[in-house]
């Protein structure tokens, strides 16, 4: 944990000026995405799971919203009439769309006091505005005794940061913090909001290496949106009966490319093929079939790359020295791309040596050190109160 919890708790003493007993803690891990880039917002599949690294809130009840943020020592009040959305992408930004969101959808809610820290690396594309977000929808929940289904939660994130602050995201980071499940990865359907998970092989580990090339939140993820909905739109204009490019089957590739120009073209084959593999990896992970996951990781990262565009030479060569290294199962980038990090299913026994050599091949190429993280999957969000 970044700040411990009596740093939190001195902070928010100082924040309140007021005595104040058992607080709430909230707890919001970040994700990587293992399987499903960019097909969130298109409708599609995904495969994701939780790290553990988390984004932590400590708070009590108030009349109006009063923060203080011990990563950016920045203190921040707010009142709760009169939000809108902002299309700012300020760390406090968010929390003022989670009361946005909550008020858009009937709930009545009261302010809060509250201090936030957290550990997952900011722009390495682990998701820390969404976790944000859910740590944040919890404590205002527990805080109001508003007893919400965890989906709804989810949801209620989710609106924060694609309404109020503007971010063409769809909903996997929002829905893995809340609902995933410890040991295992989640298979999201974007579409039905269904969702079923599979334990990841106990001798297996989940690495994260962070380029250490900080990706925009916003313009080129958006970008990418408008391209999807500009192909969508041509294809329902010549009487295509889909609800979003997820609708498209492979077998209607072929006839699509005759509507759509080369760029969009791409666009549209990255997301039919790449619902494909993630249809294909849960089926791989059920049947314990690593070697075809793998493989199946290498294409979702050649088809980011090539046909999506939303790669990064650095991210593309953190691949190929995993693609070399010993007890690698498959690697790939993780996230909206254009920098940050990259996902390495490593057998659990060769992580120590996987992570010295990618450190040393990247820095030697690079003249960077990346962050290379090995996570445990934790346990979606979770409250509790604590003693102070």
């Amino acid at each position: 944990m970044e700040h411990s919890h009596t740093q939190m708790k001195t902070a928010l003493a100082d924040l309140i000026d007021a005595d104040f007993h058992y607080p709430v803690l909230s707890r919001a891990p970040g994700r990587v995405e293992i399987l499903g880039n960019h097909t969130d917002y298109n409708g599609g599949l995904v495969l994701s799971s939780t790290i553990d690294r988390y984004v932590y809130s400590l708070g009590v009840g108030a009349d109006e919203v009063h923060l203080f943020s011990l990563d950016f020592d920045e203190e921040i009040e707010f009142f709760l009439g009169g939000l809108s959305p902002s299309g700012r992408t300020e760390w406090h930004d968010y929390v003022r769309g989670v009361y946005w969101a909550m008020a858009r959808r009937g709930y009545n809610v009261n302010g809060i006091a509250a201090v936030v820290t957290g550990d997952i690396p900011i722009g390495a594309g682990l998701s820390s505005s969404a976790a944000l977000e859910v740590s944040f929808v919890n404590l205002i929940a527990e805080l109001n005794d508003l007893h919400l289904e965890p989906k709804i939660k989810a949801m209620i994130a989710f609106e924060a940061e694609r309404i109020y602050c503007a971010v063409a995201c769809g909903i996997m980071d929002q829905f893995t913090s809340q609902l995933g499940k410890e040991n295992s990865v989640l298979r999201i359907n974007c579409s039905s909001l269904q969702t079923r998970s599979i334990p990841l092989p106990a001798d297996l580990s989940l690495v994260v290496t962070d380029s250490k090339v900080s990706r925009p939140a916003g313009e080129a993820l958006n970008e990418r949106k408008s391209e999807c909905q500009e192909a969508l739109n041509l294809l329902k204009k010549n009487d295509w009966e889909i609800a979003n490019l997820s609708s498209v089957t492979p077998n209607q590739l072929s006839e699509a490319s005759e509507i759509l120009e080369e760029t969009l073209m791409k666009r549209v084959r990255h997301v039919v093929e790449e619902n494909q593999r993630v249809k294909d990896g849960f089926r791989a992970l059920e049947r314990g079939n690593l070697i075809l996951f793998g493989e199946l990781m290498y294409a979702s990262h050649s088809s980011s790359k090539s046909l999506y565009e939303v790669s990064h030479p650095k991210l593309d060569l953190l691949v190929d020295i995993a693609r070399n290294a010993e007890g690698v199962i498959g690697s790939r980038l993780t996230g909206a791309g254009f920098g940050g990090s990259t996902i390495s299913i490593v057998k659990s026994s060769m992580v120590d040596s996987f992570a010295d050599r990618i450190k040393q091949e990247y820095l030697h190429e690079t003249g960077i050190e990346p962050q290379v993280m090995k996570c445990e999957i934790p346990e979606g969000a979770t409250l509790r109160r604590i003693d102070v």
